[in-house]
């Protein structure tokens, strides 16, 4: 993180494929830092959370994903106003409970799709407000083909889905959670042998996010500093390494053990630009914090804004460590989930 303390010019070095339209850049510094204060915190009405980690926000509906409950997986709400309507998907090993809750995205008015990932399965639930309930009304089996997806974004046809392989960069699934299309590879410059491909996929991890508005998708690394924006209208690919560089990792006994930093937390694609969660806190500090009993903070407070084709715009540094973010452009504000927090709704101002 150190050079996005320092403003300076941002460095663009581009260079094409022949015959591809993948290319790749290289940023330094964001042209403008801004310290961003927490406005409001937001009561969540009658629910205990263990580890907020995503939320999802819809017209009047806002839904909370707890990674560790000790019953429900996630929690409906009104929204602005923040009433509960119904708790949901409970953890077990029933044939309708949640093994793994790993993402949820709001498809409708009164719709939401949960990926289980251990079920290796999507499931559709409605949300009915005015009975206060949540009803599993569809489940989709995963393609077998898939290894453990751990990310999904909904799309007009079917289903967008991290891969987990290391032989491609995501897959593009049909509305029977079926491979439509495998697309791309991850753009390591490191060289790697066939047995470590798992291991490289490990490390580059990302979690993504799709606009259908505008086309955009974009997916960001958990390891390390890559974004990497795919417009899926025009077939564009943007690779751009920030200082942090990509996932640096060890391989053992087929395993990717990370050695690098701690990179994105989560990413939102709006209709007119990527924001994106950063940590960039090393295992060398994460390993020294625990020997010494200091743990650090769950989650990341810086929030990086790329433009829709990648380029950074904008680093906010927050008052809170957070974990998932929603957006809202029209009103300018960002929801956040503080898993350090009793209270961890909370909201932020950014400005015009």
């Amino acid at each position: 993180m150190k050079s996005v303390y320092i403003i300076g010019i941002v460095l663009l070095l581009c260079s094409s494929c022949t015959g591809s339209q993948e290319s790749y850049s290289r940023y330094a510094d964001f042209p403008e830092l801004k310290n961003l204060v927490q406005l409001k915190e937001r009561e969540a009405d009658s629910v205990y959370l263990r580890y907020p980690y995503r939320i999802e926000i819809k017209d009047s509906l806002a839904v909370l994903l707890d990674l560790h409950p000790e019953d429900y997986f996630f929690h409906v709400f009104t929204y602005p106003d923040w009433q509960l309507v119904a708790s949901f998907g409970k953890r077990g090993e029933g044939p309708e409970e949640i093994l793994s809750a790993e993402r949820v995205r709001i498809c409708s008015s009164d719709s939401v799709w949960v990926l289980d990932s251990n079920r290796r399965q999507l499931t559709r639930w409605q949300i009915c407000p005015s009975e206060r309930c949540v009803r599993r009304v569809e489940e989709i089996a995963l393609d077998s083909r898939l290894v453990r997806t751990l990310d999904f974004s909904k799309t007009e046809t079917g289903f967008l889905v991290t891969d987990y392989t290391g032989d491609f960069r995501y897959h593009v699934l049909d509305s029977h959670g079926q491979i439509r299309n495998s697309i791309g590879s991850i753009p390591t410059e490191r060289s790697i042998s066939g047995g470590e491909r798992g291991a490289l996929a490990q490390a580059w991890r990302s979690f993504m996010d799709y606009n259908p508005h505008n086309g955009v998708m974009a997916m960001v690394t958990q390891l390390g500093e890559v974004v990497e924006v795919m417009n899926l209208k025009t077939g564009e690919h943007q690779v751009c390494y920030g200082p942090g560089g990509e996932p640096k990792f060890q391989v053992s006994k087929g395993y990717g053990i990370p050695v690098g930093i701690m990179g994105f937390v989560d990413v939102q694609v709006t209709d007119r630009a990527i924001y994106a969660i950063y940590q960039g806190v090393s295992f060398q500090q994460i390993a020294q914090s625990i020997q010494q009993e200091k743990f650090l903070p769950e989650g990341g407070r810086y929030l990086y804004v790329f433009t829709l084709t990648g380029a950074p715009l904008l680093c906010y540094q927050l008052d809170h460590y957070v974990s998932g973010i929603h957006v809202d452009e029209k009103s300018s504000a960002m929801i956040a989930v503080d898993a350090n927090r009793d209270r961890p709704i909370v909201e932020f101002h950014l400005g015009e």
